[in-house]
């Protein structure tokens, strides 16, 4: 059965891709509540997730702490209800936005645990799990297992382009344009940060990225 509050949900959710973060933080509030009220602990453990994610990138616009710590304590939140409410389809979700966070404080064989248990507790075969594997790659690869980092974050992309036709487009580009990102980044190799520009530039939708690649352009040289 679906929640009344769930267009609320997902409309905080559109704000958040739309870059309108402090509207979705209003909203999420407004959720969470809703969510506790009708005892919906499946879906307020995602609307955690979409919280931690809304500081995320306040944190990543401001470099102020007190964004990534709210950022993490929504993160660490979502995995405890889930723990305590045995809500399993959620857990891998939970593990991989506690790496996000790890990922934030350059904790990077940290953000290494908590993508692969997420990877490795992934419930199925799907372009998200190539999302994940992608993440759990560059944090390796950040932390020096380049070898593997690097196999990992090519597979992952592999494993998103496998499933196209079956995914939603907006996430598609989303993980297909972050995972190139990372690799132009990390490889210093032009092609994989061309091919991201050219994803974002046909996808209106994709207004965050269009502000990240535009940085990491600048950062990059490329």
């Amino acid at each position: 059965m679906i929640s009344p509050i769930s267009p609320l949900h997902q409309k905080a959710e559109k704000l958040r891709e739309s870059d309108k973060l402090l509207d979705a933080l209003k909203l999420y509030e407004e959720v969470i509540y809703k969510y506790q009220q009708e005892k919906n602990h499946f879906d307020l453990v995602e609307t955690l997730g979409g919280r931690c994610l809304t500081y995320k990138h306040l944190f990543l616009l401001s470099n102020d702490y007190s964004f990534r710590n709210l950022a993490y304590n929504s993160a660490l939140s979502s995995l405890e209800i889930a723990k305590y409410f045995k809500i399993s389809p959620k857990i891998h979700r939970c593990y991989f936005r506690l790496g996000e966070m790890e990922m934030l404080a350059n904790n990077f064989l940290k953000a290494e645990k908590f993508y692969l248990k997420a990877f490795l507790k992934y419930p199925k075969e799907e372009a998200e799990k190539g999302d994940f594997q992608y993440h759990l790659g560059e944090a390796q690869y950040r932390a020096g297992k380049k070898t593997e980092g690097l196999r990992n974050l090519l597979d992952g992309l592999k494993l998103i382009e496998k499933y196209e036709s079956v995914t939603d487009s907006f996430v598609y580009h989303v993980w297909r344009s972050g995972c190139l990102m990372r690799l132009g980044e990390l490889t210093k190799n032009k092609k994989y940060l061309l091919e991201a520009q050219k994803i974002i530039d046909s996808d209106p939708r994709l207004i965050i990225r269009k502000r990240q690649i535009a940085a990491l352009r600048k950062t990059c040289c490329l």
